[in-house]
């Protein structure tokens, strides 16, 4: 429906709507790829690939948002929903494409922006993070292997007047999730890949191999950027691959590692960090925890004991008013004065954006819901979801003009607290349903 909606606005004068904008704007980001996808399955499935990306665009629910029965009756009317779950099912079941189809959709727009953030003389960061997907009660589906539970773990804490002392670690089926975003100071993130993975059966993948890929194809056509990575990839193998693409890199390093330092030996971290008290002060808002923190800030050049011809430059940031430990940062950018330590500091904080990712397609995307028993169809599927994420990222960073009119129209909220806050995703993703479903419901018949 939404294909035949947009072609018949292109027919005639653009009207300078939001729904005609919006369908617009999918229109021309999802170009290139329906080509691509046109050249090798029919094009009544590529009609549904496009009709597939605005309906879970439209439709709200983390419980029920990637349902293919769900998502049928809006695709060809609740009338004829099982017609549209059928288109969907043909969709995702077509051995014609596959999921890197949308991966290499992903790296060339990457490719793309990094080339427009050095015209503009800005650092681009490439943000890596790792999460799950959880299917609790899920035990047939392809590729499912064991996950830790962060909801587990969540719903066992230890609460005042309900003392359970949790029994260990909360283990459950799912599948491994990597994601890396693309950034730089004070901007809007864009995907660069996301990759689903197991550690059993068939389709078992080293995460190494997924690390090792990617920074290749980078090395190969992009040359070198900045990754930062936090304590999970704090080891020897991730600075060996870094090295040998030779890549710059900001690390949240761990405090039992060991460093050289040209005068006080090789030593641990956090025993090498207490000869380095703080040479500069500043008062840092954690967005994370929403509220200032008073740190200091020191740094000294350093060496990994495996790779002691790399210069490295430690980084320690203190909180003075003692509410969490020392951060400890390692990077591979040159480090001679305060400022560009600062700099350093806040690319790494800038990482929140990833976690902040994950939480977004889990939470307002509903990337935990879909049931499907195959794993290439399930790949499509959520490499759908992370296009439109893509989508509704490209919106909030390209059109902000149109934006405050989505919120003005679409989602408006009174009250001290919107005026003051950010502009929120999830409130642009709710405008964005809101006005989709008005042009769906008085076009379905």
């Amino acid at each position: 429906m939404f294909k035949t909606l947009l072609q018949n606005n292109s027919s005639s004068p653009i009207q300078q709507k939001a729904g005609s904008f919006l369908l617009h704007q999918v229109g021309r980001y999802t170009d290139p790829l329906l080509e691509a996808l046109d050249a090798q399955i029919d094009k009544r499935l590529v009609d549904t690939f496009f009709n597939l990306f605005v309906t879970i665009l439209m439709f709200r629910n983390r419980a029920m948002g990637l349902l293919l029965t769900e998502l049928g009756g809006y695709i060809c009317g609740f009338d004829r929903a099982p017609a549209g779950t059928k288109r969907i099912s043909n969709l995702l079941r077509s051995k014609k494409w596959s999921a890197s189809l949308i991966d290499d959709y992903f790296f060339r727009r990457t490719v793309d922006r990094i080339a427009q953030l050095r015209e503009q003389g800005k650092r681009a960061l490439m943000l890596w993070d790792d999460s799950r997907v959880e299917k609790h009660e899920s035990w047939m589906a392809e590729g499912l292997c064991s996950v830790f539970s962060s909801k587990g773990q969540r719903l066992t804490r230890i609460r005042r007047g309900f003392f359970t002392p949790p029994k260990g670690r909360i283990c459950v089926p799912g599948f491994q999730w990597t994601g890396v975003f693309l950034s730089h100071l004070g901007g809007v993130p864009s995907v660069c890949q996301m990759s689903w993975w197991t550690t059993r059966g068939k389709f078992k993948e080293d995460p190494d191999n997924i690390i090792y890929r990617l920074l290749r194809k980078i090395h190969q056509y992009i040359g070198s950027v900045v990754h930062v990575l936090d304590r999970g990839y704090a080891n020897e193998k991730m600075l060996r691959y870094l090295f040998h693409f030779k890549q710059d890199f900001i690390i949240r390093w761990k405090k039992n590692h060991l460093l050289n330092h040209h005068d006080k030996g090789c030593k641990k971290t956090h025993l090498l960090a207490r000869s380095f008290r703080g040479r500069k002060s500043k008062i840092v808002r954690d967005k994370a925890r929403d509220k200032n923190k008073h740190v200091t800030i020191d740094w000294a050049a350093v060496n990994h004991p495996e790779y002691p011809d790399n210069q490295l430059y430690l980084i320690i940031v203190r909180d003075k008013r003692n509410y969490n430990g020392p951060m400890y940062i390692i990077t591979s950018l040159p480090i001679e004065n305060a400022a560009q330590a600062w700099e350093v500091l806040f690319s790494y904080m800038h990482r929140w954006e990833a976690e902040q990712g994950f939480r977004f397609l889990k939470s307002e995307m509903g990337l935990e819901c879909p049931r499907l028993w195959f794993w290439d169809n399930r790949m499509k599927l959520m490499a759908i979801v992370a296009l439109v994420y893509d989508f509704i990222l490209r919106t909030l960073r390209n059109w902000k003009s149109w934006v405050q009119l989505f919120f003005r129209n679409w989602c408006h909220r009174t009250g001290k607290r919107y005026r003051e806050a950010s502009i929120p995703l999830y409130r642009l993703r709710m405008a964005i349903s809101n006005c989709l479903f008005t042009m769906w419901a008085q076009n379905s018949g």
